[in-house]
């Protein structure tokens, strides 16, 4: 009996060893793609007690035959040629300003008495009539402004599938420095100026799966202010998107919109401010 045990125990023991004699070594040689795009799909097809790694576009893997001829057909699917694709970016910013006022003012009366209504500001810069009669005068002021403004921004960059890509299109804008350095003597200014670049750009990052892609990207949109000497407005998304070939993705967006209001006893003023922006983004192969 003891003599069975101990047979029993041996057989079971050689298990592993017959096998890991099954599995023999293979160098597959990769046509299109690099060994860090495939490793991470092929490794987890490894069958137990089989080993993968790869070098100069090789793939050596040790597992038994059928194992290795389902990772060589895993392989087919992968090792394709990598697609050209054109990256196609267009911000947009559309603004408009509305602005009316109306306003009575004047000084009525004589050396006995006199009612004054001064101007308030409501109106600046409109029409103005005025009725003068001896020491008296009555005017009135309307004014009403519309403004808009609509900016555009598109960017195209060809890149192959898994590629990275970068364009960026812009200015540099003057910005003045102050410094001050303080010693043993006292303190020292220095005025300088410096240029900031601003412009229009993104990286991306696609990867295409069937007709569906699926980037990595971060468009900047920047451009000159109006808040003074070296200011600039920006823009800027950080995102993954998915989406079909050939189909315009938003990204996103922002807008703003304000209203203001002023009432006094003879005048009247209205204010509207609106801005919106917008990113979209299309994927398209090259054929």
């Amino acid at each position: 009996m003891k003599r069975c045990l101990a047979l029993l125990f041996c057989m079971l023991s050689m298990l592993p060893i017959a096998a890991m004699a099954q599995q023999e070594m293979e160098i597959i040689p990769l046509r299109n793609r690099t060994v860090d795009q495939v490793m991470p799909v092929i490794r987890p097809l490894v069958e137990p007690g089989g080993t993968l790694s790869g070098m100069n576009n090789q793939l050596i893997l040790r597992a038994s035959r059928k194992n290795r001829e389902e990772i060589k057909q895993a392989l087919a699917a992968l090792d394709t040629p990598a697609r050209s694709l054109v990256i196609r970016v267009s911000q947009n910013r559309d603004a408009a300003m509305e602005r009316s006022g109306a306003e009575a003012y004047g000084s009525v009366g004589n050396e006995h008495g006199r009612i004054t209504q001064r101007r308030t500001g409501v109106a600046a810069g409109g029409g103005t009539v005025e009725i003068r009669q001896g020491g008296s005068v009555v005017g009135a002021q309307v004014v009403e402004t519309r403004s808009t403004r609509t900016a555009s921004a598109a960017q195209s960059v060809q890149v192959v599938e898994g590629g990275r890509a970068y364009i960026n299109v812009g200015q540099s804008l003057p910005m003045p420095l102050r410094q001050v350095v303080v010693g043993p003597g006292g303190a020292m200014v220095t005025d300088s100026v410096v240029y900031r670049d601003i412009g229009q750009g993104f990286y991306a990052e696609p990867r295409v799966v069937g007709d569906r892609v699926t980037l990595e990207i971060s468009p900047q949109f920047d451009t000159p202010g109006n808040a003074g000497y070296g200011s600039a407005n920006t823009q800027r998304v950080s995102t993954t998107v998915s989406g079909r070939l050939g189909e315009w993705i938003e990204l996103g967006g922002s807008g703003q919109q304000a209203s203001g209001g002023n009432r006094g006893n003879l005048s009247v003023g209205t204010s509207d401010v609106r801005d919106n922006r917008s990113i979209w983004l299309l994927v398209e192969e090259v054929k």
